[in-house]
């Protein structure tokens, strides 16, 4: 499916937020994933709800600190919490056991309470062998992709065009 202003459109009212329904948007690199990622941020900032943006690898090193100074049930709480949840860059980290496990309590914090965007260069189909322990890949996966919408950008890297 090709993503189109209607589409872009119906999201931006955020009924899949109140639902709650995640959002798996994939593509290749320039292609414009991020850039409506974030307008639908500020769209729904404007909606008065509560979101964080964060890239996955970034995501990661934050739950790591976390452990480190022993406050991490306080952070994935932090991570539950907000009514959107936008994780940028899936795909480019390696997730190791403690990464999966860290990912799937964030996921599973969240699981039809709260929505997640996940944003990859990646198809959807690819995931799975991202993950270092099936277990956590069957787990985190049912949980991204069971309830969500998805967006497909197709196309040239429009950075280059730019340029």
């Amino acid at each position: 499916m090709c993503v189109t202003l209607k589409h872009i459109e119906l999201l931006a009212k955020g009924d899949w937020i109140d639902e709650p329904n995640n959002l798996l948007i994939t593509g290749g690199a320039g292609a414009g994933k991020t850039h409506v990622a974030c307008a639908l941020c500020v769209t729904t900032l404007h909606q008065m709800r509560t979101v964080k943006y964060i890239r996955a690898n970034y995501l990661l090193q934050e739950s790591a600190h976390a452990h480190n100074e022993d406050n991490y049930y306080e952070y994935s709480n932090k991570m539950a919490g907000y009514d959107l949840l936008v994780i940028d860059d899936f795909g480019l980290m390696d997730l190791n056991l403690d990464k999966c496990r860290d990912l799937f309590e964030i996921i599973e914090a969240r699981d039809c309470r709260k929505s997640t965007v996940i944003i990859s260069q990646m198809p959807v189909a690819n995931w799975y062998q991202l993950f270092g322990d099936n277990t956590y890949a069957d787990a985190c996966l049912s949980r991204m992709t069971s309830k969500a919408y998805r967006l497909d950008f197709p196309g040239r890297d429009r950075r280059v065009e730019n340029k």
